[in-house]
């Protein structure tokens, strides 16, 4: 006859298995059944014969036993990427670890910098080879990441001494790297944490990995683990005490193009001081004529590009007019202050210099913007 204990036990640790197969961070805590707990069960029986109460059998002298067992089961998730620049220092991506089982266990974390993921399209190790830095906190409860508040201060990762979880507790892994100057707007680095379950310090075997019983189940006496956790990256797999996610520091940059046109703006010079003013077409650039140079800046990347310095020392053989900025720079001065109208260029002294200026990103469904330096100068 089947043993309804075993029968009852293997269907739960059937729906366990079912039900954290995928990994999902819970809401709230589960409230599990701590692993080790010995559950017992009685029960009475009364019954008549002709009519007659018989004795009562009770089971008190022999209760049903059975040891909840032990549920290993842990989510890593990212808390999200990180929109960085070319050449960032000390950039950042947050991961949370879970322990969603019913016991207190270490975890051992590796961080795998992803070379063939779709999208990746750097490495962040700058310089090449240096290995992320890694702390981590113990968050309070909330499940809000607050480094250096509530969830306390950082302690630097010791694969000597892993971090340990009870039952429902979180753990932030901060992960730490350099971006290097020559990443290019739109490019990828993709970081991927995993967490692998290991004993804890009060296990005779503390700081092995974690492995499913393998004798088949026992009733009662230790708890026997039961691996649960679902797969997350390509980086391990499921049931088998580890646990991963991915990370992206997404390189938001300005891509700046610039260049200096020059035309003829008037070709007796009239109407040179007024920019922009209508220009005479066909001119020839004889003495006396107007020249008009345009410096335009363009940014179709997806960061705003600042502290611009545009500089612009004309020939010797012109005579400053006028100058103006304008465009999409925002802000930004000519900066020492324009030369006079009428100045003559000579041995460098008409400088136009413009500083402070900021160029931003393009909004959909423009594909760039353009600031623009305007320059005015007779031809001596």
């Amino acid at each position: 006859m089947t043993n309804i204990n075993t029968f009852l036990k293997a269907l739960l640790g059937a729906t366990a298995l079912t039900a954290f197969s995928t990994g999902t961070a819970q809401a709230q805590a589960n409230d599990f059944t701590p692993a080790g707990t010995e559950v017992s069960n009685t029960f009475t029986l009364d019954y008549n014969v002709g009519g007659v109460a018989q004795p009562q059998i009770d089971s008190t002298a022999t209760p049903t036993l059975f040891t909840v067992d032990r549920l290993v089961d842990l989510t890593v998730t990212s808390n999200g990427d990180a929109i960085v620049v070319p050449g960032a220092t000390d950039e950042e991506l947050v991961f949370s670890v879970s322990n969603e089982g019913n016991d207190t266990q270490a975890y051992d974390l590796t961080i795998v910098e992803e070379t063939a993921t779709a999208g990746d399209t750097i490495d962040s190790d700058d310089p090449a080879g240096a290995v992320p830095s890694l702390v981590y906190y113990i968050d309070d409860g909330n499940g809000t990441f607050e480094p250096g508040a509530a969830d306390g201060s950082a302690v630097t990762y010791d694969p000597n001494n892993p971090p340990e979880l009870g039952a429902d507790e979180v753990l932030w892994v901060v992960v730490t790297q350099d971006i290097p100057i020559s990443a290019t707007d739109g490019d990828h680095a993709d970081l991927s944490l995993v967490a692998d379950t290991l004993e804890p310090a009060s296990s005779p075997s503390a700081g092995t990995p974690v492995t499913a019983d393998g004798d088949g189940n026992n009733l009662t006496g230790a708890a026997e683990n039961v691996l649960a956790d679902g797969f997350g990256t390509d980086n391990e797999v499921a049931n088998a005490g580890d646990h991963s996610a991915t990370g992206t520091f997404i390189i938001a940059s300005a891509t700046i193009v610039g260049e200096k046109v020059v035309s003829i703006h008037t070709e007796d010079g009239t109407n040179c001081p007024s920019i922009p003013g209508t220009p005479v077409p066909g001119g020839y650039s004889i003495p006396g004529a107007c020249v008009e140079y345009i410096i335009s800046v363009e940014n179709s990347g997806s960061a705003t590009a600042t502290d611009f310095i545009v500089n612009d020392v004309l020939p010797s053989e012109l005579e400053f007019v006028s100058a103006v900025f304008g465009g999409d720079f925002v802000s930004g001065s000519f900066t020492p202050a324009l030369p006079a109208a009428g100045t003559d260029c000579l041995s460098g002294a008409c400088v136009v210099n413009l500083t402070g200026a900021s160029l931003p990103a393009p909004v959909a469904p423009a594909i760039s913007t353009t600031g623009t330096v305007t320059i005015r100068a007779f031809v001596k």
